[in-house]
């Protein structure tokens, strides 16, 4: 049975009552780009190895100074005061546990959250370990797991398959999926559970070329994870396939799979609400930008430096334009 990611939910609510018009319920804050998972090899198709998450549309984004903590902490009140927020995200980026920004990370979620903000996390579970699950399930936080760069989690991974340890810079398989499943049951046995038909926990797929030949392993992941209340989204890659009908294809493919057919977790409606007006983002320096994916070359100035009229108006024009095409896949329009 397909279930719903709670801030999908929330969005979809917001739309149907007419509350996303007026009001940004997303506020993004990246981080600084640190992933270590970068650092990861995998065996290729052709043999060779090979990065782990190669093709990662993050990896190109540079740092140039960061906001500090209070600053942080100030843009989310002013936010909340007078945008409505609900959520903030921390993605975009890399790692957003990476050991050098774990911290900062923990001190947002823990902020927002005692303000009545919730918090949403991209990450691929490199260094989840268990006191940080245990503080993402209490803090509710809505977690995004990229199977991008773990190829190797299939079905069976919910039937306690033991994957291979191996020494860096090879992928350990073993420790991720012990990750993985640290969460999982952190988030299954919680005390602060969401509503029926929702979830906090999602999956994000890439689906390729081996899905088209053989869908078997795409199919049985999907109902795996549905059977573990676990949402379920599958994207094409970042990039445009250069054969038309085989793009075709895998779009296809990916909105089959994907639950409720939805083609990003902010999805509302056929349009992601990371650039359709719902959302803005304060970048790692306090670049203001309409999409985290977005470089902080498309921005609008940095909100610390900006008047109250200039940053209003920027924001104004977020909102009033949601025809915006995905940053990411800048195919889908």
């Amino acid at each position: 049975m397909e279930i719903m990611l709670e801030i999908t939910q929330k969005l979809k609510d917001m739309s149907d009552k007419g509350l996303l018009d007026n009001s940004i319920a997303i506020l993004n804050l990246p981080a600084r780009n640190l992933c270590n998972k970068r650092a990861e090899k995998v065996i290729g198709d052709s043999g060779n190895l090979e990065q782990a998450c190669d093709g990662c549309v993050t990896q190109a984004i540079r740092n140039d100074g960061t906001l500090s903590l209070q600053r942080i902490k100030k843009i989310i009140d002013y936010f909340a005061t007078n945008y409505e927020t609900k959520f903030i995200t921390i993605n975009g980026r890399g790692d957003p546990f990476h050991p050098n920004i774990r911290q900062e990370t923990l001190e947002k979620i823990n902020y927002a959250y005692k303000n009545g903000i919730k918090s949403y996390i991209f990450t691929a579970g490199n260094n989840l370990d268990i006191t940080l699950s245990e503080f993402l399930a209490e803090h509710e936080v809505n977690v995004m797991i990229s199977l991008f760069g773990n190829k190797f989690i299939d079905a069976e991974f919910f039937n306690k398959k033991k994957y291979f340890h191996r020494i860096r810079p090879l992928q350990n398989e073993a420790e991720i999926a012990a990750n993985l499943r640290n969460l999982i049951n952190y988030y299954r046995t919680s005390k602060r559970q969401p509503k029926q038909g929702t979830t906090r926990i999602g999956m994000n797929y890439v689906v390729s070329e081996t899905d088209l030949k053989d869908e078997r392993k795409l199919r049985l992941l999907k109902e795996a994870a549905n059977g573990n209340k676990i949402f379920f989204v599958c994207n094409t890659n970042f990039t445009k396939h250069p054969n038309e009908e085989i793009q075709i294809k895998l779009e296809r493919i990916a909105n089959f799979y994907s639950n409720f057919n939805l083609k990003h977790t902010t999805d509302v409606y056929g349009k992601c609400q990371m650039g359709a007006g719902s959302s803005a983002t304060a970048d790692y320096n306090g670049m203001l930008l309409r999409c985290p994916y977005m470089d902080n070359k498309e921005g609008n100035g940095k909100i610390q430096n900006l008047t109250e009229i200039r940053i209003q108006k920027v924001l104004k024009s977020y909102m009033e334009d949601r025809k915006y095409s995905c940053v990411m896949r800048k195919h889908e329009r």
